[in-house]
């Protein structure tokens, strides 16, 4: 089961925009909570009305979430959030009892055209709780910032005649799934030297474990350009990343599309 456990954590800021959401509130402390969020890749294929998203309380107080999704796209190597209707979850908000679990349905409102795939985020938000002061003093203010929790999980609704990810209900062959069609090439900017990564294909590129090797060898020459998770790269478009200090780009450039799959080669574009 592919899940993902989430704490809050007074010491660690979880986004700007999560930060922004606390210093709106009322002065106050609030307690961490444990959120435990699976799955955390979503795909609705053309033949499905939704998928399941399931939220487990893992603390001692009660969590209270909301749940949006909004349409997700890249333009000018940066992320684009917008609101939408073609996807919903229902319910969107939710109040999470200690030790038990919330079921979300995402649900598809509308027919995706064939050959297409549409990318949207999740976007999970704790709604923070009033600290109880109780016994303290009308005269006495309580000082603090109220922070919340906030994770963005990746949705993809495929059009008829593409599928992406395996399927307990189905048998398929793996030869005959979509992918990306990858390009990358080197460029400089503000001082800044990126990798910079085409899909010119008609489904994402999840890029994690991204290295540079000698050609026709994987094992040789390696220079890492990110050991984990790297990012998405939607169709039709590029993204680009910072190459880390010390690195320079090698001959070929190696990278996992998919978990638990070998790394593949990527081709050098112009």
């Amino acid at each position: 089961m592919n899940t993902l456990f989430l704490r809050t954590n007074f010491s660690r800021i979880i986004s700007t925009t999560a930060l922004a959401c606390a210093l709106l509130l009322p002065p106050a402390a609030q307690a961490a909570s444990s959120v435990l969020v699976w799955p955390v890749y979503q795909i609705i294929e053309a033949d499905q009305n939704g998928s399941a998203l399931w939220l487990e309380n893992r603390g001692a107080e009660p969590v209270s979430l909301q749940v949006r999704v909004l349409a997700w796209k890249q333009e000018n190597f940066n992320e684009r959030y917008a609101d939408q209707t073609n996807v919903v979850a229902s319910p969107p908000f939710a109040t999470v009892p200690p030790g038990q679990r919330q079921l979300i349905r995402l649900i598809r409102n509308t027919p995706v055209p064939v050959n297409t795939e549409q990318a949207y985020r999740i976007i999970i938000d704790e709604i923070p709780s009033p600290l109880n002061n109780a016994g303290q003093g009308k005269d006495k203010a309580v000082v603090g910032l109220q922070l919340q929790m906030r994770y963005l999980l990746p949705l993809f609704m495929d059009g008829g005649s593409l599928w992406t990810n395996d399927r307990p209900d189905m048998k398929r062959d793996p030869s005959t799934a979509s992918r990306p069609v990858l390009s990358w090439r080197t460029v400089s900017d503000g001082g800044k030297t990126y990798l910079q990564v085409r899909n010119t294909g008609i489904v994402h590129a999840r890029l994690s474990n991204v290295f540079w090797s000698a050609n026709g060898n994987q094992k040789q020459g390696v220079k890492t350009m990110v050991g984990g998770f790297m990012g998405y790269v939607l169709p039709g478009q590029q993204m680009r990343w910072p190459l880390p200090a010390g690195v320079t780009p090698g001959e070929q450039l190696n990278a996992q599309i998919a978990d638990n799959t070998k790394p593949i080669v990527i081709s050098r574009g112009q």
